[in-house]
């Protein structure tokens, strides 16, 4: 491990696995809503479905980000694929049953991760401001925000729906260093995923800090960006953020 100094007057967050645990809250509410789709499957069986809408491997919501598909659609779509993948033919009103049941059951399983209020904190402190940046919807973000007491700490929230498109654009990360009044150079960005959040936020000349709370690597080298698993490896001062980096270290988990 070692320690990389980041010259920086202002923070921006990912939200979805970064800030609060949206893969366990997406996979139970999923459960949850595909027993009102398909009653007749089990249990295992929603739970099972419920996974497969999260990885979503027909890539319907890099298409939404990128301004193709509403959030609707892509969502009916994901919810078709699921169908089609296990030869289901998916009734009239699927889409209407799965987004009433997933909701209330979604917003229920919210949680913040425990690192999160303690760097907020420190950022206040040292005088840098913090954002957020998502590719989630205004309408999905919000609620997430309100029931983990995160909506008040945050100085901005730039979603998908802002620009009508998201990361990685470079345009949507230089949008949200406005709004935050910071320059891009002097601006982090902390993000789980690297396509969306190292690679576009390096390509918007932000400084990228690579978060991978499983533990794990994957695909992509780190190389040149700082790479952490917790939060409490980020530590702000007056002008600058201390990254405890684990570089390209192999990581366990």
């Amino acid at each position: 491990m070692t320690v990389t100094r980041l010259p920086v007057t202002a923070v921006l967050l990912d939200i979805d696995d970064t800030l609060v645990d949206t893969t366990a809250a997406m996979i139970g509410a999923g459960a949850v809503a595909m027993a009102d789709v398909w009653p007749q499957q089990t249990p295992e069986w929603h739970q099972r479905a419920a996974i497969r809408f999260r990885s979503d491997p027909g890539g319907f919501f890099r298409r939404y980000t990128a301004g193709e598909l509403d959030f609707m659609t892509m969502r009916a779509h994901r919810l078709a694929e699921v169908g089609a993948a296990h030869g289901l033919p998916v009734p009239a009103d699927a889409i209407e049953a799965f987004e009433a049941a997933f909701r209330p059951a979604f917003v229920a399983r919210q949680r913040r991760y425990d690192d999160v209020l303690p760097f907020l904190q420190a950022c206040d402190d040292a005088g840098i401001a913090v954002g957020a940046l998502t590719n989630s919807s205004e309408a999905a973000t919000l609620p997430k925000l309100e029931v983990t007491g995160l909506r008040e700490r945050l100085d901005g929230v730039v979603s998908r729906d802002t620009l009508g498109f998201g990361k990685p654009d470079p345009r949507v990360f230089r949008f949200a260093c406005e709004r935050l009044g910071s320059c891009p150079s002097q601006t982090a960005y902390v993000g789980d995923e690297w396509d969306a959040d190292v690679i576009g936020a390096r390509g918007a000349q932000l400084r990228p800090v690579w978060l991978r709370r499983d533990g794990r690597a994957g695909t992509g080298d780190a190389g040149d960006v700082p790479l952490i698993t917790s939060l409490d490896q980020l530590r702000p001062g007056a002008g600058v953020l201390e990254v405890l980096d684990l570089g390209a270290a192999p990581l366990t988990g």
